[in-house]
């Protein structure tokens, strides 16, 4: 295939691909490569690893209907986002300059929907940007803009290959590291949420991995009613953002303490 293509377009050929990971890869969401790969495809991988760009093993068949049953993709596809990632180092430089910063971190959420919910409830909370872990979490796909209404054209988001790491470097920063956890004993409103905070938002049903859990200060979570598992990921991590918002009014009206009754209004 020729020049690499607008949003949202599949892109394929190793030349085609190679040439957008190099010139434009801020804007790719996700390389397909066919399973038992031929080894000219090293590489490109190479360079998608070292971009922090997804990889997704398929089969053939998959890779074929991707880009059309009579394209000679040469074993490889790309696709490229419906929006483009801002530098997940910039990001955090320019937050970490913030004495109030509010980063939200996504790990494992696969649902693009949840995923475009959670990008409106972080720039509805006034968030400076959001962390995408690379593996096994949706990306900027059409549906996933869709679904945040709006809200993509608002705040940064930035694929993460590494967020533990990132976390621990966050706290190094100054920052306090939550994770919303369905799992955990402590509540939601117990952490202070003022200064600044990095929240970790993990899988819909199982929260962050445990090394993504285990980076950070704390863990919280949500307590149900009788009967009822756990809130949607995008709506746990909503009520957790707005709760830092109600903190933050709280101090600076010098009027409450952080971790005091939800019930009082901002």
């Amino acid at each position: 295939m020729g020049d690499p293509g607008s949003r949202g377009e599949v892109v394929y050929g190793v030349h085609a691909v190679t040439q957008l990971l190099t010139a434009r890869w801020s804007e790719v969401e996700r390389v397909f490569v066919v399973l038992g790969r031929p080894a000219r495809l090293g590489p490109l991988l190479r360079l998608a690893r070292e971009r922090g760009v997804p990889v997704s093993h398929v089969a053939a068949d998959v890779l074929g209907a991707k880009v059309g049953r009579r394209a000679v993709h040469q074993g490889v596809a790309a696709r490229v986002a419906s929006r483009v990632y801002a530098v997940a180092e910039e990001l955090c430089q320019a937050a970490a300059a913030d004495p109030h910063a509010l980063l939200v971190l996504v790990d494992r959420v696969t649902d693009p929907r949840n995923l475009g919910a959670i990008l409106r409830a972080s720039a509805g909370a006034g968030a400076r940007g959001v962390l995408l872990a690379v593996e096994e979490t949706a990306g900027l796909t059409a549906v996933a803009v869709k679904a945040s209404a709006g809200a993509v054209e608002w705040i940064p988001v930035a694929r993460e290959p590494k967020p533990a790491r990132r976390i621990e470097s966050l706290r190094r920063s100054g920052f306090a590291a939550i994770a919303l956890d369905p799992g955990a004993g402590e509540a939601w409103t117990e952490p202070a949420l003022t200064g600044r905070v990095v929240v970790v938002a993990g899988g819909e049903r199982s929260g962050p991995s445990r090394g993504v859990a285990a980076a950070c200060d704390r863990r919280v979570s949500i307590p149900m009613a009788p009967g009822v598992d756990s809130l949607n990921v995008a709506v746990a991590l909503g009520v957790l953002l707005f709760e830092a918002v109600r903190q933050r009014r709280a101090e600076a009206r010098g009027a409450g303490t952080p971790g005091a009754d939800p019930g009082q209004g901002p």
